[in-house]
């Protein structure tokens, strides 16, 4: 994996623990290789060049999907899921595409709100959680960008359901003991969706190959970044929160696939989900597992 130290584990894994003595050194290491992805990292409003630049150019991708596709209907079916009964299987793709992480942009938004009055900045463990908080902004702005090739125009700002709020205001006033063992599980759970996601948008965009391949490499941005994520968040578990993440992660995935049905409507059932009990590093594309950073 891109600029990674040495496996703590001889088959890595993301169940893996990671020794303590070792937490600084590749804490380091993962801010460099950050800085590397990212370029010039600022959060104001120039934010990371490097990804900037990869949103301009994706943002020349000028292949269209050639089918039918009614954008009221679409942003009927955003505002309601009662609606997605009227879309095609491919526009449910890109509605969930749309959906996919705007669930997470919100949670980062409300967890790094309260967490800054906790923890100490001057870390770089924190500082390093900030980068990766700011990173979320950018795939949420990475998968609505496959609207381009399908006419569609996202109207409205999401609003997640009580559910999610909840779940999410659980998650940001958990004491530490529990608080990056739950982060880690929804990592988990959030690189099995996206792998799922990717191999899905295969099967149903293999007729348009130009689309496909746009649709494609976003997803592929976004796992090589929740890779270095998962990563980061099991520096923080000790050996018992490590020992209970493998259930957690399949108590998070099915809170998603109830907080946002698209992916039932997508396909994801219960024979999917339960894939995620041996789903591992080793599953993931190796483009993937060639620029990630994991340790």
């Amino acid at each position: 994996m891109a600029d990674a130290l040495v496996s703590t584990s001889l088959r890595p894994s993301f169940y893996a623990p990671i020794p303590e003595s070792a937490r600084e050194d590749l804490l380091l290491a993962y801010r460099q290789f950050l800085e590397r992805r990212n370029g010039d990292m600022n959060f104001d409003e120039r934010g990371f060049s490097l990804r900037e630049k990869w949103l301009g150019e994706a943002a020349s991708w000028d292949s269209q999907y050639k089918g039918k596709v009614d954008g009221e209907a679409f942003n009927r079916a955003y505002a309601s899921f009662d609606e997605v009964k009227n879309l095609s299987i491919q526009e449910v793709a890109l509605l969930t595409f749309v959906k996919a992480n705007a669930g997470e942009a919100y949670g980062v938004e409300v967890v790094n709100r309260v967490r800054q009055k906790r923890v100490d900045g001057t870390k770089l463990f924190h500082q390093v959680e900030k980068l990766l908080g700011f990173e979320e902004t950018y795939h949420t702005r990475i998968l609505i960008g496959a609207t381009q090739h399908f006419g569609v125009k996202v109207e409205g700002a999401w609003r997640p359901n009580l559910q999610l709020r909840l779940l999410i205001g659980s998650l940001a006033y958990a004491p530490g003991l529990f608080f990056h063992p739950i982060l880690l599980a929804s990592e988990i759970s959030g690189v099995f969706m996206f792998q799922w996601m990717l191999k899905r948008v295969g099967e149903l965009f293999r007729d348009q190959p130009a689309v496909r391949e746009s649709m494609e490499q976003r997803l592929i941005e976004i796992l090589v970044d929740e890779v270095g994520h998962v990563a980061f968040n099991r520096m923080a578990v000790g050996p018992l929160g490590l020992s209970l993440v493998r259930n957690m992660a399949a108590g998070v995935l099915r809170g998603v696939s109830g907080t946002t049905p698209e992916y039932k409507a997508l396909g994801l059932n219960e024979h999917e989900m339960g894939k995620l009990n041996s789903f591992d590093l080793e599953q993931l594309p190796e483009e993937v597992l060639r620029r990630a950073y994991f340790v």
